[in-house]
């Protein structure tokens, strides 16, 4: 038999080798494909990932839709590392980039419930959020809000101030824009132990609170809030830190009340823990009439990267009652198209 000579048989060798490494590449593309998904619906309390294939980490805030954008962003709280406000992007509300944390918290000891809004007078993005800390040895003590800014709605945003609003206690934080008139307030729970929500006005450049702040008298958090047919919806949970409770809703005619409570709007809620979560926000879907999307966390019995979102849609019936019922399963196909 004729010998082969060796350097050969050091190229077969390596082909060979080669093989075990593309079979290797090639599964870890597959198995990367399968771990980005692309969704077209809605799947309330499942695992979420991005497009990278990554469990969406964005808690306790809000979307924003930028119209000459045509794009969604979700800010929220970036529970794993670098801690701050996460924000991602989307074409569909469906499927979501990351964009970053886009403000780090740095020393802050509590970065709760980011809320963005975009301020079209001077093109700039203004953050709004819970700001706190240890005060007297004890921690959310300091119960600020706290306000950042940014060029981009993907930041970085940069810190501009920290406060008690009006000398109130802030804590858990909603956020509203009437798009009728412009004007932007904030929910917020107020007093030692979050006994009340109090309604305050921001300023005309979004970047500072006024003097129209009033309470509200709801012992509530995580408001959200929503307007139909000249009537304010205050959608709220109560206070029972990482544990889900009964949902309530209030109305009024006037954003700053008085309100009425109306009760638990999660219909055929067994559990009495609004479907596992807690509201955070209350989304108006752009191009759909009456398009209302719940925002909530399903904080499992803590703050977790891994923690879940609960999305589902609101209706308003024609008596006027606010309602949120369970879909395994949705799509923006519930809702009718604007003409």
């Amino acid at each position: 038999m004729k010998n082969i000579p060796s350097k050969v048989n050091h190229l077969a060798f390596k082909k060979i080798c080669c093989i075990p490494f593309i079979l290797i590449v090639l599964n870890f593309s597959a198995f990367a494909q399968q771990g980005s998904p692309k969704y077209n619906s809605f799947t309330p309390g499942e695992k979420w990932l991005d497009t990278e294939g990554v469990h969406i980490d964005s808690h306790g805030g809000n979307i924003m839709y930028v119209e000459h954008q045509k794009t969604y962003y979700w800010y929220g709280e970036r529970r794993g590392e670098p801690r701050g406000a996460s924000c991602y992007s989307s074409k569909d509300l469906y499927n979501w980039k990351n964009e970053g944390t886009v403000l780090e918290k740095g020393a802050i000891k509590v970065f709760e419930r980011p809320k963005v809004i975009y301020d079209k007078i001077k093109k700039q993005y203004i953050m709004w959020f819970h700001y706190d800390g240890f005060l007297d040895g004890k921690n959310y003590r300091i119960a600020e809000l706290g306000v950042a800014v940014s060029k981009k709605p993907t930041g970085p945003f940069i810190i501009k101030d920290h406060y008690r609003p009006n000398g109130n206690e802030s804590r858990d934080i909603g956020m509203y824009i009437d798009p009728e008139t412009q004007k932007a307030y904030i929910g917020y729970a107020a007093g030692h132990i979050n006994k009340t929500i109090r309604m305050v006005e921001l300023s005309k450049d979004y970047q500072s609170t006024t003097m129209n702040d009033v309470d509200i008298d709801a012992h509530c958090e995580g408001p959200g809030i929503l307007k139909k047919n000249g009537i304010y919806y205050l959608l709220t949970s109560e206070c029972s830190g990482w544990t889900p409770n009964q949902g309530t809703y209030y109305t009024a005619s006037n954003i700053m009340g008085p309100y009425k409570n109306q009760g638990n709007p999660f219909i055929g809620d067994v559990g009495n823990n609004s479907f596992n979560s807690q509201p955070c926000y209350i989304f108006k879907i752009p191009g759909y009439k009456d398009a209302y999307l719940y925002m909530g966390d399903r904080w499992n019995g803590r703050a977790s990267p891994e923690s879940e979102y609960v999305f589902l849609p609101i209706t308003i019936t024609s008596e006027g009652n606010m309602e949120i019922h369970w879909h395994k399963e949705w799509d923006l196909s519930l809702f009718t198209p604007e003409k």
